[in-house]
């Protein structure tokens, strides 16, 4: 074997070693972080007014939501460092990712959602509203 060969073989296996390290310290990762704190279901009507949550502040649609058209969903009364997060599901059905960040709107948050259409005609939503540590579900109706 020449030397650039032995080279070559010691670069491959190098490359190899580093590959198993990393796939090693992905599969760790994986099955170690930390599980996301299970949503609290709150009972309110969200979609008939504003949804009073744990710990101060009130979630609110500016009008009552319908598939395909756009609506705001308004947080005010919450203080957080970082921005709240909205996911729109429904339950039982795979709707696609329809997770929504909210923006600063001066004292509160808002951001602006279209759910999609279901072909089944279920008007059954939930959302789950991620408040830094905090995880609220609250069901409501579509027209």
């Amino acid at each position: 074997m020449t030397g650039k060969q032995r080279k070559l073989l010691l670069l491959g296996v190098a490359l190899l070693l580093f590959a198993a390290l990393k796939a090693g310290l992905i599969f760790w990762y994986l099955h170690n972080k930390p599980a996301e704190p299970a949503a609290r279901m709150l009972s309110c009507d969200v979609a008939g007014g504003a949804c009073a949550l744990p710990g101060g502040g009130a979630l609110r649609f500016s009008a009552r939501p319908a598939h395909g058209l756009p609506f705001e969903a308004r947080l005010d009364g919450v203080m957080l460092e970082a921005a709240p997060t909205a996911d729109f599901t429904m339950p039982g059905m795979d709707m696609g990712f329809n997770r929504y960040t909210f923006i600063r709107d001066g004292d509160g948050w808002k951001a602006r959602v279209i759910l999609p259409m279901c072909v089944s005609g279920s008007r059954d939503w939930q959302v789950e509203l991620r408040l830094g540590k905090e995880a609220y579900r609250l069901p409501f109706s579509v027209r």
